[in-house]
C-alpha cells in the first residue's frame, strides 16, 4: 500500500468555517480529499474572532462533523486566515557569504530571510509569512536559487504580511481550546493562488481577487512571486444587505433570490417578472422585476467593489506589471453580472477561478467559495511542510477531548 500522510484545513472564511480533510500520497504526488465539512461563521464578524466561546463552538461543530465524514479525529490543522487587518510590505535583506571558498548555503539564505525581518512594525502588529521573492549575487540580480552559486554578497528581496497580534492570540487561544495544533496559519490569499492560479499567470502578472462574504482579499503575483496583498471590508453579503433593504425581504430571503437569480439570468431566457412563490421565499411582494433587482441593486454594489479594488490596485504601484489580468474567485465570484461589471470597471483580461479536480469527496466543493479551502491542503503539500504525526492512528489531543466534551455538556448542566 503506497505511504500517506494526512493533511487537514480549517479555513476561517467571513460567512463559513470548512474543515478540510486530505489524503497526500508522496510516491505518486497525488491527493485525495476525504472529507469537507462547513458551518456559518457564528462568533465571526469581518474574518475576526467577536465571541470566543461561540467561535471556539463554531470551529468544534465543523471539525467534529469532517472528522465523522473521514472516520478519524485530527489534531493537526493548516488554519487560513482573511480579514481587514492584514498588510502586506516589502523588504530587503543583505548578508556576507559566510562559507570559506565563497559557496552559498542554506544557512545564508535563511540569515539573509531573517536580515529582511528587521524592518520597523506598526504597533500591535507581528509578522504572519516571510516569502522570498528574488535574491541578487554581488549585484547579479534575478536569482532564483542562489545555493551553490559562489559570490561575497547574498541580497534577497521578500514580501512580508504583517497581521494584528491581539487578533492571532485570539484566534490560537480559540484554536487551542478547541484541541488543535496549528501547523501554519496561513493568508488565504497564498491559499486561493494555489488552487486558483496557473504557473503561467503568477510568471506573467496576475491579480487574485477573492470575494468573500464580509472582506475582499486582492494579492497580486509578478515574476511567479507575491509583491502586493491586502484586505478590504466589503463583500458580497453587502449585495445581499442592499437586496433585503430595497426589495424589503429578510437577510436569508434576500441571499437565496441573490443566488436563485444568478441562475435565472445566466439562462438567459426569462420573463422580467418573477414570482417570488415559486423561488418558496417569503417576501412582502409576490411579484419583483428582475431588471430592477440585478440593473438597481446588484451592480451598482459590484460596480463599488471593482471600484475599490481597482483602488488598491493603482495604489499598489504594480498596475502595468499585471497583463495577465484578474482571476477571480470566492463565493462572491457567483453573483450575476459579476464578470461583465468588473470588466467594465476595470477593462483588463479576467476570469472566475474553481478548485482544480481533485480526487475523493469533491463533487459539492467544485466552486469558487471552496477555493480557499481546497488550497490549503495544496499549500500543504507543495510548500513541503506536512506534519510527521498526521494519521488516522494517533494519540488523542486531551485537551482537545475534554473541551469538547465540556462544550457538549454547558447545555444541558444547570
Amino acid at each position: 500500500m503506497p505511504h500517506s500522510k494526512i493533511i487537514s484545513g480549517i479555513d476561517l472564511g467571513t460567512t463559513k468555517i470548512t474543515t478540510i480533510i486530505g489524503q497526500y500520497f508522496e510516491t505518486e504526488d497525488r491527493l485525495n480529499i476525504l472529507a469537507v465539512s462547513s458551518i456559518p461563521a457564528l462568533g465571526f464578524r469581518k474574518g475576526q474572532i467577536v465571541d470566543i466561546e461561540q467561535a471556539t463552538k463554531t470551529i468544534i461543530q465543523s471539525i467534529e462533523a469532517a472528522e465523522r465524514m473521514a472516520g478519524f479525529q485530527i489534531n493537526n490543522a493548516f488554519v487560513s486566515i482573511c480579514a481587514p487587518h492584514l498588510e502586506s510590505i516589502n523588504s530587503k535583506g543583505v548578508v556576507a557569504i559566510s562559507n570559506p571558498n565563497s559557496e552559498i548555503i542554506a544557512s545564508d539564505i535563511n540569515r539573509a530571510i531573517e536580515s529582511a525581518k528587521t524592518v520597523s512594525l506598526p504597533p500591535g502588529k507581528e509578522i504572519l509569512h516571510v516569502i522570498p521573492r528574488v535574491f541578487s549575487v554581488d549585484g547579479q540580480d534575478g536569482i532564483v536559487d542562489p545555493i551553490g552559486m559562489n559570490g561575497q554578497r547574498l541580497e534577497v528581496e521578500t514580501h512580508i504580511i504583517l497581521a494584528s497580534s491581539p487578533a492571532i492570540k485570539n484566534l490560537k487561544k480559540c484554536l487551542d481550546d478547541v484541541g488543535v495544533n496549528i501547523d501554519q496559519l496561513v493568508y488565504s490569499g497564498f491559499s486561493c493562488a494555489k488552487a486558483a492560479l496557473t504557473n503561467t499567470e503568477k510568471e506573467l502578472g496576475v491579480a487574485l481577487v477573492d470575494i468573500g462574504g464580509s472582506n475582499t482579499s486582492i494579492t497580486l503575483f509578478c515574476e511567479s512571486s507575491p509583491v502586493y496583498s491586502t484586505v478590504i471590508p466589503v463583500g458580497a453579503n453587502n449585495i445581499t444587505n442592499d437586496l433585503a433593504i430595497g426589495l424589503r425581504f429578510t437577510i436569508d430571503d434576500a441571499e437565496k433570490l441573490k443566488i436563485r437569480l444568478t441562475k435565472i439570468v445566466e439562462n438567459k431566457k426569462y420573463e422580467d417578472e418573477l414570482d417570488l412563490a415559486s423561488l418558496g421565499l417569503s417576501g412582502n411582494s409576490k411579484k419583483i422585476s428582475i431588471q430592477t433587482a440585478v440593473t438597481g441593486i446588484i451592480k451598482p454594489r459590484l460596480e463599488e467593489i471593482f471600484d475599490l479594488v481597482n483602488t488598491k490596485i493603482d495604489e499598489s504601484g504594480y498596475k502595468p506589471l499585471i497583463p495577465a489580468g484578474i482571476v477571480l474567485t470566492g463565493g462572491g465570484a457567483q453573483t450575476t453580472q459579476v464578470v461583465e461589471t468588473a470588466q467594465k470597471v476595470i477593462p483588463t483580461p479576467l476570469r472566475i477561478a474553481s478548485p482544480p479536480k481533485i480526487g475523493g469527496v469533491v463533487d459539492d466543493i467544485l466552486n469558487p467559495s471552496y477555493t480557499s479551502a481546497v488550497g490549503l491542503l495544496l499549500y500543504a503539500k507543495d510548500e513541503k511542510i506536512i506534519p510527521q504525526n498526521q494519521g488516522p492512528h494517533k494519540k488523542i489531543n486531551l485537551g482537545g477531548f475534554f473541551g469538547r466534551i465540556k462544550s457538549i455538556l454547558e447545555p444541558i448542566l444547570p
